[in-house]
């Protein structure tokens, strides 16, 4: 394989690639699901709920609720201008700690507290910023509160919101179609038009044709995958593991890709054998949604242990160690789907000699 050879043939695909209906149909449509779902289950366009504080003091409010993420906090160090940027909503709720606030609420003394309120703020902004004020102050008295609610939910499955059910499928349809759809039919249409027997005369060899379309699939599914996570806010808080786990399980559908393009003579066999594989490869995902199927049932499919690792990462921050088994069993997929692969090649480099 010559690096130099498969740059080139990289370039010529990333431009064709641009300008076919198919990359637009495996880029476009997992971003419009992705939107849809985010507008009917999630909050992808409401904006954080905002508070504004002005300490005249030296109050642990401002620290207290900078600690809570679901929160916009921002300083101020002018009245009027707080005043006016309620009133206007850039923050949906003004306070103005006055000095002595914390000494007072621990000696259970009175005191003012000023509070303002933009009036066309939602009011679940509301109420979450109202209860996040009480539970402060409580903090700032170190009362302790006899009361203990704890939720019981009624069913025996776990509770998941709708939008995290569904992010497995989007992250794994884009990198089905990006990763697995995109190098295929390059490859298959490159045999249709016979170009690929023209650049196998050249010093290009057949090698060098699929890494750089294996490079071109993994190119298109790990951006969108990463696109796809961004915009449900699911990078997780081990970035870097997130990235390298989503590029094995490119590399994975990428080589899979490959070896359904090195094995199908046309587009119309192609696009069958896609249709047919469909319901093993979104399995997983499918399974995701309906809590109550066994976890085992999913993982008799391969694409399991692509998704999977990439899901704990993303939604339940779990770190290397917890997920290396999955990992590994997508490493040996890998491995053998690249043993597939070189099979290929090696007997239609024996065949080819005979065809001319």
């Amino acid at each position: 394989m010559n690096l130099h050879r498969v740059g080139v043939l990289l370039k010529k695909e990333l431009h064709q690639s641009t300008h076919s209906m198919l990359f637009i149909f495996a880029t476009v449509i997992p971003i419009l699901v992705s939107l849809i779902v985010s507008l009917v289950f999630g909050r992808l366009f409401e904006p954080t709920p905002r508070v504004g504080i002005l300490d005249e003091g030296d109050s642990q409010m401002i620290a207290l609720f900078q600690e809570r993420a679901y929160l916009d906090t921002r300083i101020y160090t002018d009245a009027d201008q707080l005043r006016s940027d309620t009133e206007n909503g850039v923050v949906e709720m003004g306070l103005i700690v006055p000095t002595g606030f914390d000494d007072a609420v621990r000696d259970s003394q009175e005191t003012d507290l000023t509070i303002l309120f933009w009036g066309e703020a939602p009011i679940t902004d509301q109420g979450m910023l109202v209860t996040s004020l009480a539970s402060n102050v409580v903090e700032i008295g170190a009362r302790d509160i006899p009361v203990t609610v704890e939720p019981v939910y009624l069913g025996s499955g776990e509770i998941t919101s709708w939008s995290e059910r569904l992010l497995p499928l989007l992250v794994l349809m884009s990198i089905v179609m990006g990763g697995t759809l995109i190098p295929a039919s390059s490859l298959v249409d490159e045999k249709q038009r016979r170009t690929l027997n023209a650049l196998t005369i050249t010093p290009t060899t057949l090698i060098d044709v699929m890494a750089s379309k294996l490079l071109l699939g993994m190119i298109i599914s790990l951006v969108m995958g990463l696109v796809l996570l961004v915009m449900n806010q699911a990078f997780g808080t081990e970035p870097l593991l997130l990235i390298m786990v989503l590029a094995l399980g490119t590399f994975a559908a990428a080589t899979f890709g490959i070896l359904l393009g090195a094995l199908t003579k046309d587009m119309n066999t192609l696009f069958a054998i896609i249709k047919a594989l469909a319901l093993i490869l979104y399995a997983p995902a499918i399974i995701e949604i309906i809590p109550n199927l066994p976890e085992w049932l999913a993982r008799i499919f391969p694409t399991y242990y692509l998704i999977s690792p990439i899901q704990r990462i993303a939604l339940d921050g779990v770190g290397l160690s917890e997920i290396a088994g999955d990992v590994s069993i997508l490493g040996v997929i890998s491995i053998v789907l690249i043993g597939c692969v070189l099979l290929v090649v090696q007997r239609q480099d024996r065949l080819r000699p005979a065809a001319q």
